[in-house]
């Protein structure tokens, strides 16, 4: 997470008074960007690590779904919404089959629900970031335990023992993290 200790949120919409609507409601709970346009949301996403992104569909230089599909493949750990006013049953299953979002949400929002929405996000995304520093830890691990058939046969399976009681424990939480949501 960031120095404030906020998760990063990104908001797109091409409606200014939308922003800051969005901005004053989610301001104390997260660390909050905004952009107009596609455009501007991937020159944002280019300046700061976020971890969040919420993009209105309609807008005219892209739409939101073209904009998370750009995002999924340069960015595919910031988790994914949509939100927009109109109920386009294609917008809807674009979002999902090419922008791999991770929810839809209709304007007008309930603040509570939208809130909810986002802090489920958040917890996603952390889970999605140890989840990928397990991956890392644990083929260090691997490439560690080379030097470790140099030793005898039973400092070795201490050692591994240990480090990999390690990693197992941390595995564990990660999941038993994700049952939980």
């Amino acid at each position: 997470m960031t120095e404030t200790n906020k998760h990063t949120i990104l908001l797109v919409d091409d409606e200014p008074e939308i922003l800051f609507s969005l901005r004053g409601l989610l301001r104390r709970d997260f660390e909050i960007h905004t952009a107009e346009s596609g455009t501007e949301a991937m020159d944002v996403l280019k300046q700061h690590a976020i971890h969040v992104i919420m993009t209105d569909q309609r807008m005219p230089d892209m739409t939101g779904v073209q904009l998370l599909h750009r995002v999924a493949g340069e960015y595919p750990q910031a988790i994914r919404i949509v939100f927009t006013g109109y109920a386009d049953i294609k917008a809807v299953i674009d979002a999902v089959n090419e922008g791999h979002i991770y929810r839809y949400i209709t304007k007008p929002w309930d603040p509570d629900e939208l809130l909810g929405v986002l802090r489920q996000a958040c917890v996603a995304y952390d889970r999605l970031v140890e989840q990928q520093r397990l991956l890392r830890d644990l083929q260090s691990f691997l490439t560690s335990c080379l030097p470790l058939l140099q030793l005898s046969p039973g400092e070795r399976a201490t050692a591994l023992a240990a480090a990999g009681a390690a990693l197992l424990n941390r595995l564990e939480r990660a999941y038993s993290q994700e049952a939980i949501q």
